[in-house]
């Protein structure tokens, strides 16, 4: 199966989510927080190029914006331009009421229904990830092992109780878009907790093309890249050498990154990709976690703009080594055969392929046990 049939190409799909037949009309009130150079915020939910559907002008820090839809529609606001990351939203009927930081934690969206839904389950996230920072601030070299086993142990239970959460959200949200939106965004779901989420959700949900793809996928869940530059056997590849400038403008090899580690993760992204933005505090997370037991990341960005990519992975604290062409039509990517992302693939010190795909609890739980035993 190519890349594009996997679950990374479900990040990368238009979110335009029918929701009722009847039109209705919203309203976006926002504020700034901190914020005086930034004059521009653009609404984007075509995340296959990144294209934005409008613009908003921000005025003394404050912006007002109204809209009529005919269905719930998911998009993201923010101005990477100005390192305003990609804020997720519901454009649904209401007001809704958004504060835009430079400071994640600082981010809200709030007012109507799914938004509030959102923001609860996104400040969870942030409780668990600085829960789990916490935990692993506390290990120095003179941290024994024992010590530093019980640690790690606590941070995994943090992450999986983050996990829990995300998937009750997505259980008791099943009959609406936010379910929608999370069983197609399964940064912290397992394949069977996908398939059985997509059980429950209303017969006219699981007709979108989008859950067919995800069922048949999980059905037929074997990795391959047939067809492409790079063939996989059935039982391991060996993955080709390729190069790139690096954030410096250096030419990198990703050999001589992989041959560094035990693990490496190869992490295709770019900023313009709202999912792959998303995704980035679980990656800087499970790095923290494992890098001292030899996990590396490359980050290969399939970014056109050099400034866009630099402060995104500024934003993002993702101090691993990136690599970008910084232009269309990706060589790597298309020696991969890869049309969406986000994808991984995850290799040895030698470079041989030993997963490819995973994303979320799926990557943790394969890293722990590589790694974490």
């Amino acid at each position: 199966m190519r890349p594009h049939a996997s679950i990374a190409l479900l990040f990368l799909a238009l979110l335009t989510l029918a929701s009722c037949n009847k039109s209705f009309e919203y309203q976006i009130q926002g504020t700034l927080d901190n914020l005086p150079e930034v004059k521009e915020l653009y609404l984007i939910s075509d995340m296959a190029t990144g294209t934005p559907f409008d613009t908003i002008k921000v005025k003394d820090s404050k912006f007002d914006y109204a809209g009529k839809a005919d269905s719930v529609t998911f998009c993201f606001l923010g101005n990477l331009n100005d390192s305003i990351t990609l804020i997720p939203i519901f454009l649904e009927e209401g007001t809704i009421k958004i504060v835009v930081s430079s400071d994640p934690k600082k981010l809200k969206v709030s007012g109507t229904q799914l938004n509030d839904k959102l923001q609860k389950l996104n400040e969870a996230g942030f409780k668990y990830q600085d829960e789990i920072q916490s935990i692993l601030s506390t290990v120095n070299d003179s941290t024994s092992e024992e010590e530093k086993a019980s640690l790690e142990a606590k941070a995994m239970e943090s992450m999986k109780t983050l996990a829990t959460i995300y998937y009750q959200t997505a259980e008791k949200n099943i009959d609406n878009e936010l379910g929608y939106f999370l069983v197609t965004n399964p940064a912290f779901l397992h394949e069977d907790q996908v398939m059985t989420l997509i059980s429950k959700m209303p017969a006219s949900m699981r007709k979108r093309p989008l859950i067919k793809d995800i069922e048949a996928y999980i059905r037929d869940n074997k990795m391959g890249l047939e067809g492409t530059e790079y063939d996989m056997d059935d039982d391991v590849a060996v993955m080709p050498d390729f190069s790139a400038p690096d954030l410096n403008g250096k030419m990198v090899s990703a050999m001589d990154v992989i041959k560094q580690n035990e693990l490496t993760i190869i992490d295709f992204w770019a900023s313009w990709c709202g999912p792959c933005m998303q995704e980035m505090p679980h990656m800087v997370q499970l790095y923290e976690l494992y890098h001292s037991k030899g996990l590396g990341i490359l980050g290969v960005s399939l970014d056109t703009d050099a400034e866009k990519w630099k402060n995104a992975v500024k934003l993002t604290g993702a101090t691993w080594t990136h690599i970008s062409e910084l232009k269309k039509n990706s060589e790597i990517a298309r020696m991969f055969g890869i049309e969406a992302i986000p994808f991984t693939l995850i290799v040895d010190k030698e470079g041989n392929v030993l997963a490819g795909g995973l994303t979320g609890t799926e990557l943790e739980d394969f890293i722990h046990k590589e790694l974490g035993e």
